[in-house]
């Protein structure tokens, strides 16, 4: 683990993620918070493979904001250690 590393950034990551990628809908923050290596466990695209990366991950968060445009998640807890 990196010196000076806080386990409470980590919450801080998934709070941002669900507010300003699912609640205010904000496509360009999944370029900020996605990894281009990272990986969508448990999603796939239309041919079953997994959504990798920004790219891989937008076509999904598209249609899924379609389907519930006022869709709003409430982080209550979170463990990050």
């Amino acid at each position: 683990m990196n010196e000076g590393y806080d386990a409470s950034d980590n919450a801080a990551v998934v709070r941002r993620w669900f507010e300003e990628v699912w609640n205010r809908g904000r496509e360009e923050a999944i370029d900020e918070l996605f990894d281009e290596e990272g990986v969508a466990h448990g999603l796939a695209d239309e041919t079953g493979s997994d959504l990798r990366g920004p790219t891989g991950f937008k076509p999904f968060f598209r249609r899924f904001r379609e389907a519930f445009p006022e869709i709003e998640v409430v982080v209550e807890d979170t463990v990050s250690e």
